[in-house]
């Protein structure tokens, strides 16, 4: 099990490195198998079969690596959170792991058929030249799938986030800013500006579901966004935060809570020498 390093962190690298992995395993039992649907449908979308050579950036705990794993990928990952990766990496002794800043990824040009970035780049300090290395990455005519959450109004795990975000000074804002590509079109842009063509996109709804209050707070309270609330307000404050937000999610016979969060997925392919990107 070897995670390897590869470079210096940009500042906003550093800042989410201290923000993402405060309780990896509650991340990786609690969190991330919510978005497994989502996982499935970009895999399905970048075609990812038996001997396809993918990267996932920002891959976190390794569910997707694991799923595309399952089908025959060749996996690699990319993260800044030693916490997370170590995780990873117990679930995927073969897989190529590397803490790493996403704007200089360890790896030679076109290494990749394809290239997966779930909820990560617009944490980038610059998202741009974080596509443009993966579109460097990427072989020409592979392609490059992004995911994010959809307009703020359609994913229910908002009330979360502003409940905790609303503990912390507005100046820390942009710290954490999990909808900055979620705008119409938002991929698509970011996509065709780092010179890709636009291949497919779609919507999944993930509905989080937990069986207590207790998990429901674990799991959120280990995200980003918790992370940075812990930060400036302290546990208690927070869980008193998520519990009041999670009220109306709640099932009031069986006290399970299920919030329905629609992300939307765009890939888009490297072109060859001789397209041009328009």
């Amino acid at each position: 099990m070897t995670i390897r390093h590869h470079g210096a962190l940009t500042p906003a690298a550093q800042l989410q490195q201290g923000l993402w992995g405060t309780d990896p395993q509650g991340w990786a039992e609690l969190a991330e198998p919510h978005n497994q649907p989502l996982f499935e449908a970009l895999l399905d979308a970048t075609a990812t079969r038996s001997g396809t050579r993918l990267l996932d950036i920002g891959c976190g705990s390794g569910l997707l690596m694991s799923l595309a794993a399952g089908r025959g990928a060749a996996v690699a990952g990319v993260d800044v959170s030693p916490g997370l990766l170590t995780v990873a990496a117990t679930r995927l002794p073969a897989a190529d792991l590397w803490l790493a800043d996403m704007q200089q990824l360890p790896f030679p040009d076109a290494a990749f058929d394809s290239v997966t970035a779930v909820n990560a780049v617009q944490f980038a300090a610059e998202p741009r030249i974080a596509l443009a290395e993966a579109a460097r990455v990427c072989r020409p005519g592979g392609l490059v799938g992004l995911a994010a959450f959809a307009e703020p109004d359609r994913v229910q795990s908002t009330a979360v986030h502003l409940a905790m975000a609303a503990l912390s000074p507005p100046e820390r804002e942009a710290e954490h800013a999990p909808y900055a590509l979620s705008s119409p079109g938002g991929l698509e842009a970011a996509l065709t500006g780092a010179g890709l063509l636009v291949a497919a996109k779609g919507e999944v709804e993930c509905v989080w579901r937990y069986q207590t209050a207790a998990d429901a707070v674990r799991a959120l309270i280990g995200s980003a966004g918790g992370t940075r609330a812990v930060q400036d307000a302290g546990q208690p404050a927070v869980r008193a935060a998520i519990e009041t937000a999670l009220i109306p999610f709640t099932d009031p016979a069986d006290g399970t809570i299920a919030m329905h969060n629609v992300f939307r997925w765009v890939t888009a392919r490297r072109p060859g020498p001789q397209e041009a990107t328009g």
